[in-house]
């Protein structure tokens, strides 16, 4: 308990000794943070809206002519066996004919000699999809069930999405990996300011028969210190940042939905503080081997 203590006081006390440099550490930490985290949270975002625009890019089926509207209706159990289909939506003909008389408004004379008997639109089947990767091999599943006649799917336009989608993730990533190792050279070169100023005292530690770990734990507990203030301090300054920036998004891109941050705070504080952990202590270990050869 003695040395343990003894940590904690030398480690708070080499923060204080540089106070500017721990100060400017924690600075750069926080600007490390914050550029990481806001872009991985635009990524989120730009991400959920993908999926939902792959979600909500649907398949039209349209049903053989010579099939009753009953038989018709009837063909949705096979529909629904197919694993990757989501939601399995019947438009009948005669009601599709009908909105599209609404949707015509003044022109909907042009559709006065149509009725039920000769109604020229065919009962058709709307599905969404749960993996819209796998859209060529559900619609090849569609294409087996007896009664279909034509498929309408945008394929180029799922598949442009998921291109998008997988370019935004590797952007964010190597983001967060160039960040990530800035983070620790900060924090490495700020420990490192420190065992130099005090190389003499650690070499006299050695002599007298100090173990490395008893003179490196107040380093590490000093790297821990600043990343956990790093950590809290860029939390904080991130949901203020991430609140306006919604708000900005909102009145410029109506339609574009961003997550709120309540959704995501336990998540980001998490990751806020463990990052700033995994800096404060990386840069510590990383930085005092040399000074460990006296």
């Amino acid at each position: 308990m003695r040395s343990f203590g003894y940590y904690w006081k030398e480690g708070f006390r080499n923060i204080f000794k540089h106070g500017f440099m721990s100060i400017a550490a924690v600075i750069i930490m926080i600007a490390c943070l914050l550029l990481t985290g806001t872009v991985t949270l635009i990524a989120y975002n730009i991400n959920l809206s993908i999926i939902d625009l792959q979600q909500s890019n649907e398949i039209v089926v349209f049903i053989d002519d010579s099939l009753t509207t009953r038989e018709a209706r009837a063909l949705a159990s096979e529909f629904e066996r197919i694993d990757n289909i989501a939601t399995v939506d019947f438009e009948d003909r005669d009601e599709a004919l009908e909105i599209y008389r609404q949707q015509l408004g003044e022109d909907a004379d042009i559709l006065a000699d149509f009725d039920s008997s000769n109604n020229p639109l065919r009962n058709s089947y709307i599905f969404t999809l749960k993996d819209p990767t796998q859209a060529e091999q559900t619609i090849e599943e569609i294409q087996q069930v007896e009664g279909t006649d034509r498929i309408r799917a945008d394929e180029k336009v799922i598949s442009k999405l998921i291109q998008v989608q997988r370019v935004f993730n590797i952007i964010s990533l190597a983001m967060v990996v160039a960040l990530t190792l800035i983070s620790i050279f900060i924090i490495a070169n700020t420990v490192k300011l420190a065992m130099f100023a005090r190389r003499e005292e650690i070499s006299i530690q050695k002599m007298v028969g100090a173990t490395n770990w008893f003179i490196r734990w107040p380093f590490v507990i000093e790297g821990m210190v600043l990343g956990l203030l790093s950590g809290g301090l860029a939390f904080f300054a991130e949901w203020g940042l991430y609140n306006e920036m919604a708000q900005v998004v909102g009145d410029v891109i109506p339609y574009f939905q961003v997550a709120a941050f309540d959704s995501v705070r336990m998540l980001v504080l998490g990751i806020y503080l463990g990052a700033g952990v995994l800096f404060g202590i990386g840069g510590s270990v990383t930085s005092i081997r040399k000074f460990m050869n006296v």
